[in-house]
């Protein structure tokens, strides 16, 4: 059966399953060139006509599935960048890709969101880091009411469902399916095999990922006996907490390489920071240089500090947080130097007193308006 299925691999660049062109047409292990190829059939099968016709139905009746009123939130969310969900899913290859068993295109799975949700809630608005906390963020930490109450414990599983958020129709037109690339830099120390050196070559990993638009949504699946009021309340508090935990920390996998992050397609943020930097008006800081930098209520997975460069937009962690001062508070402004900076996304270094003698510094005027900006 698999020789028959390989037999027909050349007709596979007509076909419309993208899942099915990645699990059961790759002829040769280890082959740069056949993976290139099992990726070109993919990335042409989303975008086949016959495909997008389909799962415009699909995609309809679905939608039409869902109970109305006020007990159920749903929102369209879109990638501001790339989105990695299910790369350490069993796969032919050495990544994978969460796709829609009988469409074979890509969701995000509503456990993910769950998870993700919770954690969010724990750790940024229950302030677990904090050692002063109001009580009332004490009752979002696990273990508290609300957090009991939204995503359940070992005897149930809360009040809220968190459903598979589906591709929307539109974003096919624009080939949601993307070639992408990671690069190891250390692979036998990564498997154990040996340790880093300076000697040690990268390694390109084709993989694919994701852009555009999620429809996510979730709904009260509490007592029916409860007053609507109260189901509507709590089902839209879990709305915001999801969006913000999809903005700030991510869905999927690379999220500290700026992936997975999900925000609303006319989000003032996404709109004004990607048409600065396009347009060339806002000039992106360079690693080593000494920036301003407020800081975020929002924090790492870890507990970690966040801040934002204010010209760009962009947030990202503080690397070194357990240097940051114990006096300084969320919005305040730091002087800290850049330690990554793209596009989609930034970190910094909390200065120590030998980098603040090295580190170049523009203020806080840098990287404002004009074409004087480095082009990115």
């Amino acid at each position: 059966m698999r020789q028959a299925i390989i037999d027909l691999a050349d007709r596979r660049g007509h076909g419309d399953h993208p899942g099915v062109i990645l699990q059961k047409y790759l002829t040769k292990q280890a082959d740069p060139v056949e993976r290139r190829a099992l990726f070109d059939a993919a990335l042409r099968a989303a975008r086949s006509e016959s495909l997008r016709t389909i799962y415009l139905e699909a995609f309809v009746r679905w939608t039409r599935s869902f109970p109305g009123g006020e007990a159920h939130q749903s929102a369209q969310l879109a990638t501001t960048s790339r989105l990695a969900v299910g790369l350490g899913s069993e796969n032919v290859l050495e990544t994978g890709l969460r796709l829609h068993h009988t469409y074979g295109l890509p969701i995000i799975p509503g456990s993910a969101l769950k998870g993700l949700a919770s954690h969010y809630c724990h750790d940024v608005w229950g302030q677990r880091h904090t050692k002063t906390v109001p009580e009332e963020n004490r009752l979002f930490r696990r273990g508290g009411p609300y957090h009991s109450l939204l995503f359940g414990t070992t005897e149930d599983g809360g009040v809220i469902t968190f459903y598979d958020a589906w591709l929307t129709p539109e974003s096919l037109h624009e080939g949601a399916l993307r070639l992408d690339v990671m690069t190891p830099h250390h692979p036998k120390w990564q498997t154990n095999e040996a340790p880093p050196t300076d000697f040690d070559s990268p390694v390109p990993v084709s993989f694919l990922s994701v852009s555009g638009a999620f429809d996510v949504r979730l709904s009260w699946s509490g007592p029916t006996t409860a007053p609507s009021d109260q189901a509507e309340a709590w089902t839209a508090l879990a709305m915001k907490l999801l969006r913000e935990a999809l903005a700030e920390w991510g869905v999927g996998g690379k999220t500290s390489s700026g992936y997975g992050r999900l925000v609303s397609p006319d989000s003032s943020r996404t709109r004004s920071q990607q048409a600065a930097l396009r347009a060339n008006q806002v000039a992106l800081p360079t690693p080593g240089e000494m920036v301003d930098g407020q800081l975020l209520e929002a924090r790492t997975k870890k507990g970690g500090w966040k801040a934002m460069h204010e010209p760009s937009g962009l947030r990202g962690a503080i690397q070194n947080s357990g240097d940051v001062p114990a006096a300084k508070n969320v919005g305040d402004t730091l002087r800290l130097i850049v330690a990554i900076a793209n596009e989609r996304e930034i970190a910094f270094r909390y200065p120590m007193p030998a980098d603040e003698e090295r580190a170049p510094s523009k203020g806080k005027g840098h990287g404002g308006s004009g074409r004087g900006g480095r082009r990115t």
